[in-house]
C-alpha cells in the first residue's frame, strides 16, 4: 500500500499560473501566490514521466515532469507545461469532452522543489529514482480518485463513507485489416519481451482486444485478467490511497473487494449462492467502461479520416516484417500456445469512455514502420519545438481559428475556407503552389458539394479530423519545415525541388503528429470511481452517474482519463526498438518451439528403433 505523508514541515511557494485562453488558442496569464505543506501532502506515485503528488485537502494532484540530471530544461519547463494544457484544451478534449480536463499550470521556487525531492525519495521505487524533479514549472489537475465535489454535496444519500477508484491503462486496442495477420496483438506480444527481460515473472492473459470487443462477456474475462496480473495496468485506490496493484498479494485483494461490496447479498432467495465479489467488480468496471457519462454530444467521425495524404504503404506494411518462414514458425508457436488475439467486436455504445479512447487511436493510427522511416530520416533535426510549437502560434495567422474549430466534435461549426482565402494567409509562402494544386493531382475541384467526411480528401480543405494536423502545415507561412534544411531558403530562389522537399516534410510533419496522437491516446489511463448510495435516496443523485448491480446496491460513478501529454517526438524511438524486442522475442520463442519439437522427434524415433 501507498500512504506516503511526507514528514518534514516545509513549505513551497508556488505562482498559480492560470490560462485563460481567449478563442481557444492563446494563453494569458494571471499570477496569484500560494503555499503548500509539504506534510499534507502524499506520494501518489510515478510513471515514466511523471511523479504525482496528492492535495489530500484540496483534492488535487500535482504532476512533476521527471529528468535525467543532464536534461534539464532551460526554461524551468514552462514551455512544456504550456503545451500540455493547449494540448488538453484543443486536441485531446476534441475526442475525449469532458472525460478529459484541463489542468493549470503552478511555478515553483527551485529550492523548494529540491526540499520536495529530499522528501519524496524514500517512498520511490528504487528503479524510478535515476530521473529527477528539475522543472519549475507543474500542472496542477482533480485528483480523480475521487468523486467530483459537486457529486457530493448531499453526504446523506450515501451508504458508505468509503471511496474506491479503479485505474485501469487499456493499451492499444486497435489495429488495422493489414497488421492482424499476425495472431497476436502489441500488447500480448510485448509479454514475451517482458519476460525474456526479466522485468516479469510470468505473462498476463490480458488482451486490450478482449476489453475494446464491446461483447460483455469477453470484457469481464478482460477485466477478471487484469484482477489476477495487474503488472501496470491496474490499480485499486481506497479513499485516494492504493490498496491494491501489482506488488499486492490475492489476500489485499480479497480484503479490498470484500469491504467494498460488503453489502451485495450471498444468497438468492432460493438458496442459491450469488455472485462472487470478483463478478461484482468485474460487473460494475465494464458497466463505468461502457456507460455514455460524456454528455456533449460530438459528432459522428468518419472512418475514412485516417491521414489522408500518405502512401498506401504506411498503412498497409504489417509492423512486424521479417523472413516468411521466421513469421509462420512465431504465428504456429503462438497458436499452439492457445496464446491468440481475437480482433473480432461488437460496436462500443457511442460516448463510453471505451468508445473515445477506440476513436482517438482509430483515427490518428499511423503504422510504426512508416513513421520510424520519417523519423531515422530526420532525427537530428526534430525536435518537441519543431513537432508542436507552430500548431500554438498558429493564433497569431488570419485563419487559424478556423482550422482549429475543425477538430472532431466540432465540425458543425467549421467555417470551409476557400482556396483564394488560403492563400491570403500569406502570399509569399513556400508552400503557397502547393496549396493551390494539393498533393493529388486528380483532386475533386468540386468541394463546395462535399460532406465534411469527403472534405479528408479534396487536398485544399483538409479540416475535419486529422485536418488539424494536416492542413495547417499546408497553409502556414511559419511551417517549422524551413528549420529542417540545413542553410536558409529564400523566396527568390526556391526552384521546383526544394518546393517538393518542402512539401514532402509538411506531410511528414503532419503524418508525426497524428503518429504522436495516438500513442498518447495508447497509454493513456481511465480513472472510474465510486461510492454506494442507499438505494432509497436515488431520486436525490443524477441518473446518469448512478450504476446499479442489484437492488439494493447501487454506486454513484465518474469516469475521467489522464496521462493525456503530447508525446515526444524522439518516444518514436523507444517505440521502435519496443517493437524489435518484441519480435525477436516471439521469433526466440518459436526457435525455442521448434527446438523442443525437434528434439521430441529424435526421441520418439530412438525410441522406436529400440
Amino acid at each position: 500500500m501507498i500512504n506516503k505523508s511526507l514528514s518534514k514541515m516545509t513549505t513551497l511557494t508556488t505562482t498559480a499560473l492560470l490560462p485563460e485562453i481567449e478563442e481557444e488558442l492563446s494563453f494569458e496569464m494571471n499570477s496569484s501566490f500560494t503555499t503548500l505543506a509539504v506534510q499534507d501532502t502524499i506520494y501518489k506515485g510515478e510513471g515514466n514521466a511523471n511523479i504525482a503528488i496528492a492535495l489530500p485537502h484540496e483534492r488535487r494532484v500535482i504532476r512533476f515532469r521527471k529528468s535525467l540530471p543532464g536534461e534539464v530544461s532551460p526554461d524551468g519547463g514552462k514551455t512544456r507545461a504550456h503545451r500540455e494544457v493547449w494540448y488538453a484544451r484543443n486536441v485531446v478534449s476534441c475526442f475525449l469532452g469532458s472525460y478529459a480536463q484541463i489542468p493549470e499550470i503552478i511555478r515553483y521556487d527551485a529550492a523548494d522543489i529540491a526540499k520536495l525531492s529530499d522528501a519524496i525519495r524514500p517512498h520511490r521505487p528504487e528503479k524510478r529514482r535515476h530521473k529527477i524533479i528539475a522543472d519549475t514549472y507543474a500542472t496542477k489537475f482533480p485528483d480523480y480518485t475521487f468523486l467530483d465535489l459537486r457529486l457530493e454535496e448531499d453526504q446523506t444519500v450515501f451508504r458508505s463513507r468509503s471511496t474506491f477508484c479503479v485505474e485501469i491503462k487499456p493499451k492499444q486496442g486497435y489495429l488495422q485489416k493489414a497488421e492482424q495477420r499476425f495472431p497476436g496483438c502489441p500488447y500480448c506480444l510485448n509479454q514475451y519481451a517482458k519476460l525474456r527481460k526479466g522485468d516479469i515473472v510470468a505473462r498476463s492473459n490480458y488482451c486490450p482486444f478482449e476489453l475494446f470487443s464491446g461483447v460483455e462477456a469477453r470484457m469481464k474475462a478482460a477485466v477478471k485478467e487484469l484482477l489476477n496480473s495487474p503488472q501496470n495496468n491496474l490499480r485499486i485506490f481506497k479513499d485516494g490511497t492504493v490498496v491494491y496493484n501489482q506488488e499486492s498479494s490475492p489476500n489485499d485483494l480479497e480484503d479490498v473487494l470484500n469491504e467494498w461490496f460488503r453489502n451485495a447479498t450471498t444468497t438468492t432467495s432460493s438458496g442459491r449462492i450469488r455472485r462472487s465479489n470478483v463478478d461484482e467488480f468485474c460487473n460494475l468496471i465494464c458497466a463505468a467502461l461502457t456507460r455514455p457519462f460524456a454528455q456533449e454530444q460530438l459528432d459522428e467521425l468518419s472512418a475514412a479520416c485516417y491521414p489522408c495524404n500518405l502512401p498506401l504503404s504506411a498503412n498497409q506494411d504489417p509492423t512486424f516484417c521479417a523472413d516468411p518462414d521466421a513469421i509462420a514458425r512465431a504465428e504456429r508457436c503462438l497458436r499452439l500456445a492457445g496464446k491468440i488475439c481475437n480482433f473480432d467486436g461488437d460496436e462500443l455504445p457511442r460516448n463510453s469512455v471505451l468508445e473515445r479512447i477506440w476513436n482517438m487511436q482509430r483515427l490518428s493510427y499511423v503504422n510504426t514502420n512508416y513513421i520510424y522511416g520519417i523519423y531515422s530520416d530526420f532525427a537530428s533535426l526534430l525536435n518537441d519545438d519543431t513537432i508542436y510549437s507552430d500548431l500554438m502560434e498558429l493564433r497569431n495567422e488570419t485563419h487559424a481559428s478556423t482550422v482549429f474549430r475543425a477538430l472532431p466534435g466540432k465540425v458543425t461549426n467549421a467555417v470551409i475556407q476557400k482556396e483564394e482565402d488560403i492563400k491570403e494567409i500569406n502570399s509569399e509562402t513556400l508552400l503557397e503552389s502547393t496549396v493551390a494544386r494539393g498533393y493529388d493531382d486528380n483532386s475533386n475541384e468540386n468541394h463546395n458539394n462535399a460532406s465534411p467526411e469527403c472534405i479528408l480528401s479534396t487536398n485544399v480543405q483538409r479540416i475535419v479530423a486529422n485536418g488539424y494536423f494536416a492542413s495547417q502545415t499546408e497553409i502556414s507561412a511559419n511551417l517549422d519545415s524551413r528549420r529542417l534544411f540545413h542553410g536558409s531558403l529564400h523566396n527568390q530562389s526556391t526552384n521546383d525541388e526544394q518546393k517538393t522537399n518542402m512539401q514532402i516534410i509538411a506531410k511528414h510533419l503532419s503524418t508525426l503528429r497524428m503518429y504522436l496522437l495516438f500513442a498518447t491516446a495508447r497509454d493513456c489511463s481511465i480513472l472510474m470511481t465510486f461510492r454506494e448510495l442507499h438505494p432509497e435516496n436515488l431520486s436525490k443523485v443524477l441518473v446518469e452517474n448512478t450504476i446499479k448491480l442489484s437492488e439494493q446496491l447501487y454506486f454513484l460513478s465518474s469516469v475521467r482519463v489522464s496521462d493525456l501529454d503530447p508525446k515526444s517526438v524522439h518516444s518514436i524511438k523507444k517505440h521502435r526498438q519496443r517493437d524489435l524486442d518484441i519480435f525477436d522475442s516471439v521469433i526466440s520463442l518459436a526457435k525455442d518451439f521448434s527446438k523442443s519439437i525437434d528434439d521430441c522427434q529424435r526421441s520418439d524415433a530412438s525410441n522406436n528403433t529400440v
